[in-house]
């Protein structure tokens, strides 16, 4: 059992990385709900291999490391996926993701904050699109109008988007 000292560390560790965790989980598990779920029990992993952990190393590239067992075990749990990586791929694209963690993780944010700016009616485009996992003429069905329309109107988003992040960069440096 973890110590009430050792527990808030793991908390502020944890908190800390866990976007840039979360972020390689889902850009190797497609499924959303399967990267949820591998998600938890990366975190569970490392809240109960916590004492083990070797302060004098960086957390990210451990809490990384734990999450890459755990995609190999639900890839080998779920072996009909749609993509499934050997273990020298995942180690190489757990290392790369490891150097470019903070950098995707702030461009994350930053998409976020540029998502939130959004007009209310291209906020909801945008979530039944990419988060719902909507194709234009299911939006259509929807909201009404055109999948033709509705794919235009989100290649602008899209513009808008870019626009968004690039200025935000350029202004944080």
């Amino acid at each position: 059992m973890l110590t009430q000292h050792q527990q808030e560390c793991y908390l502020r560790q944890w908190t800390s990385a866990q976007p840039s965790v979360a972020n390689y989980v889902r850009a190797v598990v497609r499924d959303r709900t399967a990267a949820e779920d591998v998600l938890q029990e990366t975190a569970l992993v490392l809240f109960r291999k916590f004492a083990e952990y070797d302060e004098q190393r960086p957390f990210l590239g451990w809490a990384l490391g734990i999450a890459r067992f755990q995609v190999m075990g639900m890839q080998r749990d779920a072996a009909r996926g749609k993509v499934v990586f050997d273990d020298e791929v995942l180690a190489k694209f757990t290392e790369s993701w490891s150097e470019q963690a903070s950098e995707v993780s702030e461009r994350s944010v930053t998409l976020e904050s540029c998502i939130e700016r959004l007009a209310g009616h291209a906020q909801r485009l945008v979530k039944l699109r990419y988060f719902e996992e909507l194709n234009a003429e299911q939006i259509a069905e929807q909201l009404g109008g055109t999948g033709a329309s509705i794919r235009m109107t989100l290649q602008r988003i899209r513009e808008q988007l870019r626009a968004c992040i690039e200025r935000q960069t350029q202004l944080e440096g």
